[in-house]
């Protein structure tokens, strides 16, 4: 398998934007938890995309407010552009024996993920970091051979029969072949050519 080099932008701290009224169900939180006013961007570049390929992305941990269910309806790609599409989305529990999932070229069916996402039921605990929660997986693709851009995500998912949302700040591009002229393409580009005259 080969797992493509990816370029993570620096995080900039922004307001996380969710929906729902608290007394009605738990509310989901995605990279961030409710004892934390804010939530960090993240920017993903990944290098010599091409149309109908999968680009799977992990790594973002999810977990409720208080005890209960939640089921994902679906996620929408917020201010998409150059034919990005979210191609599938699932999730599954944290586990002390796999590593979380980075990026990968492969299906998340073929990475350890569920064909369909199950009911998150993992509580957030303060200094969480030893708690098991569960993780976010994304599958991005492309119509054309084009540089693509989504600037975020929304999840829709229900919670004690209401549907509500809750925005993740992810900025994905996903870089056309030698694309010098986008800026964080060439940045990657240039790096990873640095990397290669360096390894000889």
């Amino acid at each position: 398998m080969r797992v493509p080099a990816a370029l993570v932008l620096p995080i900039v701290m922004v307001g996380v934007m969710s929906s729902g009224c608290v007394g009605e169900g738990p509310r989901l939180y995605l990279n961030n938890s409710p004892d934390a006013d804010e939530e960090v961007s993240i920017g993903v570049v990944l290098p010599d995309t091409v149309a109908h390929r999968p680009y799977s992305l992990g790594g973002w941990v999810m977990c409720l407010d208080r005890p209960g269910s939640v089921t994902i309806d679906r996620i929408d790609l917020i201010r998409p552009s150059g034919g990005i599409v979210m191609q599938a989305f699932s999730s599954r529990p944290q586990s002390r024996t796999h590593s979380m999932l980075g990026n990968a070229e492969r299906p998340l069916t073929e990475l350890g993920f569920p064909a369909r996402s199950p009911a998150i039921t993992t509580v957030c605990r303060k200094g969480q970091e030893d708690v098991l929660l569960t993780e976010l997986g994304l599958q991005y693709g492309k119509i054309g051979d084009a540089t693509a851009r989504a600037e975020s995500v929304r999840l829709f998912y229900t919670s004690a029969g209401r549907q509500r949302t809750v925005d993740f700040a992810l900025d994905v591009r996903l870089c056309a072949p030698d694309d010098m002229s986008t800026k964080q393409c060439r940045e990657l580009y240039k790096e990873l050519r640095s990397q290669s005259k360096g390894d000889e």
